[in-house]
């Protein structure tokens, strides 16, 4: 029995969207072959409603949404309309209707194949996803311009007048035309009106059905007829030439027509149907997606329009592609299953083969009406309802685009709003700091742990260090801001000389020409004011271009280390050397900086009862990640490196140290399991605290265990305020 309902819901809901795309397919044919086309208006029906039925059908069987209708698309018919318009106007004067027409059904088909073949490619690519790089307002800017054209399409289908020039704009205001013009504008914003109350499916039956019948009653009660209306220019027919279906030509009929170079010349807008098609698909499917509440892959949407336009194509057709207004419709009237789809499209089939007489009977006013309320739609959802969603600043590409529309052209207003979001871009991004953050070497330190000597000494010389984190793209005018920077620094007489400049790279996403000028720069001062640039984390891409651009020949002035810490490590040797050669040879070890914070009456041998010797080798491990904490090590002489091994994947080395280090400390006092391992780099001696020896220190001298304490609380103390301070000039 649920079978039987989901199928009759399947049927029902499948023939009232059939007709809407038979409706809508009328529209558009009559959008595209309006004022001296209309003679050929019988064969841009069958052109449209074949494209309903491809597209559907593909659509329908291919699209990994069961709900998504496909039919002639609102958003490119103006464009092509655009195009159809200009080859007629470009036409010879004594060309025939024929051969006008022959251009015309070239320029529909190239224009799907192109079509079909870029979405194709782009699904294949994989390279939806570029679609959503498209600014928002430009895509506001072209959808209100196509609302626009629509409007203007509307116009020119209920009086027959061009609509080109503001002259012919004037003319609407003619007693004669307004008749013609202003039911229509008045059935389109009854259909807005009642779609903010009721169903917008049942208020466009409702409204346009009775639009229908009090159209017939007041005129047929007119005395008018069926060929009296039709004659006179209310209704879209009669047709002055019924075409015959098999007449419809596609791509094999027309390869030996010489009617080709005329397509050339519209490649521009041609280019511009293909962008508006993908981005649209790429709105519609998300759109979808909010829907039914699925993942949608945008990239197999496009395969499947790319295919669905190839074959109307080859077929005649016209570009068609996902309609959301429509298939969010069908869902309202309950379609669940793939055949609402598959019942639209043949649907349109019936009126493909039988229904074009009956067409021919629709009102002038009731099409004309329909193109304005999807116009007004577009202009009220893009131009009007991106108020308050953007800044104004974007904002103002969308009425930007609009007017150049209305006022130059189509493609000139892509081009126009396309650059005034570069504009944007650039002028945001150039406000957007180029430097996460800076600090000195009082805040950097690299991961070398030293003794207490060295690390004071380098707390001292930090003001000569400084490192820039560097983010984003680098191009010149966000490099402009490095510069500057430096300069300040350089400027500034209450520090002493800048001797290291550290610029780390590894949050850069790429750079130009331009940035690179801006480094060779750099180069040229850091050689004029004596100091040292050391570049870090830098893609070998990026090295490339400097290179290329002779920033790393062979100069004094210039370093470059694969990551922060190593540059770090280096510059803080470099200072080092300065004062002691070998750094340790002179700096007192832990036991000695403890022994001076002893009580006067305690010295170096109290301590060293409860301590014991350890001489270790070079891959000895001193600490054991994860074992318990039961002792403390004074690094005397020898290096060691602490190593993390993660639940999964190797150990790796997270930081070095040498003679006058404590290690272990933390977990001793904290009573934790190790959190890293100690292993031995070179041999050396270290004196061990255990627990036990703590325990005696402290039951045996107390004053001596409290200096002890106080000793490693400075100690621990000491790296959190560096810490702090490191973290208050990067949060800053």
């Amino acid at each position: 029995m649920q079978m039987k309902l989901d199928w009759l819901s399947a049927t029902l809901s499948g023939l009232m969207i059939g007709a809407i795309s038979i409706i809508s397919s009328v529209s558009f044919a009559a959008l595209v072959f309006a004022g001296p086309l209309s003679e050929h208006l019988d064969y841009g029906l069958n052109v449209a409603l074949i494209t309903a039925v491809v597209t559907g059908l593909f659509v329908a069987f291919g699209s990994s949404c069961r709900i998504a209708i496909s039919l002639p698309q609102d958003r490119t018919a103006p464009i092509l309309a655009i195009m159809v318009t200009a080859i007629t106007a470009a036409a010879p004067a004594d060309a025939s209707g024929e051969h006008v027409l022959l251009s015309i059904i070239a320029l529909i088909i190239a224009t799907s194949l192109v079509t079909g073949i870029s979405l194709l490619g782009l699904g294949l690519a994989r390279a939806g996803g570029l679609m959503r790089f498209i600014p928002y307002a430009v895509l506001g800017g072209f959808f209100a311009g196509t609302g626009w054209l629509l409007v203007i399409g509307g116009l020119r289908v209920m009086s027959g007048l061009e609509l080109a020039t503001l002259d012919s704009m004037l003319q609407l205001a003619d007693p004669d035309l307004l008749v013609r013009w202003l039911p229509g504008l008045a059935l389109a914003i009854a259909i807005l009106v009642a779609s903010r109350f009721i169903a917008s499916g049942i208020a466009f039956f409702t409204i346009l059905f009775a639009a229908l019948g009090v159209f017939f009653l007041i005129t047929l009660n007119n005395g008018g007829t069926l060929e009296t209306l039709g004659s006179s220019g209310w209704l879209l027919g009669p047709f002055e030439r019924q075409v015959d279906n098999g007449y419809l030509l596609g791509l094999p009929q027309l390869l030996g027509v010489d009617h080709w170079s005329v397509v050339f010349d519209q490649w521009a807008n041609i280019g511009t149907v293909v962008v508006i098609s993908a981005t649209s698909i790429m709105l519609t499917v998300s759109g979808l997606e909010m829907l039914t509440h699925r993942d949608i892959d945008i990239n197999h949407e496009l395969r499947v329009s790319g295919l669905a336009n190839l074959a109307t194509g080859l077929g005649g057709g016209m570009v068609g592609f996902h309609s959301l207004s429509i298939s969010e419709l069908a869902l309202k009237l309950g379609a669940r299953h793939r055949a609402t789809g598959v019942i639209a499209a043949l649907t349109a089939a019936v009126a493909l083969f039988f229904g074009t007489e009956l067409i021919g009977h629709i009102p002038r006013i009731v099409v004309g009406g329909l193109l304005l309320f999807i116009g007004f739609s577009f202009l009220g959802k893009w131009l009007f309802g991106s108020w308050g969603k953007l800044p104004h600043s974007e904002y103002l590409v969308i009425p930007l685009i609009l007017f150049t529309i209305a006022a130059v052209g189509f493609i000139e207003g892509l081009i126009l709003g396309l650059l005034a979001a570069l504009i944007q871009f650039v002028l945001k991004y150039s406000r957007t700091t180029v430097i996460r953050y800076a600090l000195s070497g009082k805040e950097a330190k690299s991961a070398v742990e030293r003794n207490m000597d060295d690390d004071h000494f380098l707390v001292d010389q930090g003001p000569r260090l400084l490192v820039l984190k560097l983010q984003g793209y680098l191009f010149f005018g966000t490099t402009a801001q490095l510069s500057s920077r430096v300069k300040a620094r350089l400027a500034d007489a209450s520090q002493p000389a800048l001797r290291y400049l550290v610029l780390d790279f590894q949050a850069v996403h790429g750079i130009d020409s331009s940035a690179a000028y801006e480094f060779h720069r750099l180069r040229l001062m850091a050689e004029e004011q004596d100091f040292i640039i050391v570049m870090t984390g830098m893609p070998q891409a990026m090295r490339r271009q400097l290179r290329s651009g002779n920033i790393f020949k062979a100069n004094a002035h210039i370093q470059e280390f694969d990551d922060l810490d190593r540059g770090l490590e280096w510059c803080e040797e470099q200072l080092l050397a300065t004062v002691r050669t070998p750094r340790s040879a002179a700096a007192k070890t832990a036991l000695q900086h403890l022994a001076d914070a002893l009580p006067a009456h305690f010295g170096l041998t109290d301590v060293l009862a409860y301590l014991s010797e350890v001489i270790f080798g070079v891959g000895d491990e001193l600490i054991r990640q994860g074992e318990a904490s039961r002792d403390m090590f004074f690094l005397e002489r020898g290096d060691v490196s602490v190593y993390l091994k993660p639940a999964s994947g190797e150990a790796f080395r997270i930081r070095q140290t040498g003679p006058g280090t404590v290690m272990g400390e933390l977990g001793f006092y904290l009573d934790t399991p190790r959190s890293a391992s100690v292993i031995a780099e070179t041999a050396g001696t270290a004196y061990r605290l255990t627990t036990e020896g703590l325990n005696r220190m402290e039951t045996e001298h107390p004053e001596l265990a409290a200096a002890l304490h106080r000793f490693i609380a400075d100690l621990l103390a000491e790296r959190l305020l560096r810490t702090t301070h490191t973290l208050e000039r990067v949060l800053h």
